[in-house]
């Protein structure tokens, strides 16, 4: 399982592939490989890779708002 860090400091243990995101790599105090998400657009790619279940509550509630809102606007 790969470790990826957020853009807000939390991490985030998931079976995705680093490759194709825009990441910088380093080694941790514990000697495990952590993938630093380096941009908005990189956050996003992984965060759609990765089942809710595993993210922050705060991510899986932004979510839930950004789908809600989603769906509201234009509709009467």
């Amino acid at each position: 399982m790969a470790r990826f860090l957020l853009r807000d400091g939390n991490k985030v243990g998931a079976e995705v592939s680093p490759v194709g995101l825009e990441v910088f790599t380093y080694t941790d105090q514990k000697g495990q490989q952590v993938h630093a998400l380096a941009n908005v657009q990189a956050e996003r790619k992984f965060l759609q890779q990765v089942p809710s279940k595993l993210l922050p509550l705060y991510v899986r509630m932004e979510q839930a708002l950004a789908k809600a809102v989603g769906r509201g606007c234009g509709s009467k």
